[in-house]
């Protein structure tokens, strides 16, 4: 099963930017449970980032420094729990670069 990480806060060096400063998308547990049949999933790059295969980042998001493949998704989508094209997105990222 593939390791996803969902890159939502992140360190900028001096502070975190985050997607959203709206409480209710900084719950992700739903995220994680639609997600979690498909692949490993977590929330919380900073502690997991060693445990990862991939990160899913929205975009436009804060540039940050990383060695893992990166799949990009329209921030609007995590905003508006839009997981259906979220998974789209990864989908289609994983038929275009197969492993």
């Amino acid at each position: 099963m593939k390791n996803l990480c969902f890159v939502l806060t992140v360190s900028s060096g001096i502070n975190y930017g985050s997607i959203s400063s709206v409480p209710l998308i900084k719950n992700n547990e739903d995220l994680k449970e639609y997600f979690s049949d498909d692949y490993t999933v977590s929330t919380n790059y900073i502690k997991d980032k060693d445990k990862v295969d991939y990160l899913v980042v929205p975009d436009p998001f804060v540039p940050f420094e990383n060695d893992l493949p990166i799949i990009k998704v329209p921030a609007r989508l995590f905003m508006t729990k839009d997981f259906d094209k979220i998974a789209n997105c990864i989908e289609e990222y994983f038929d275009k670069n197969p492993t």
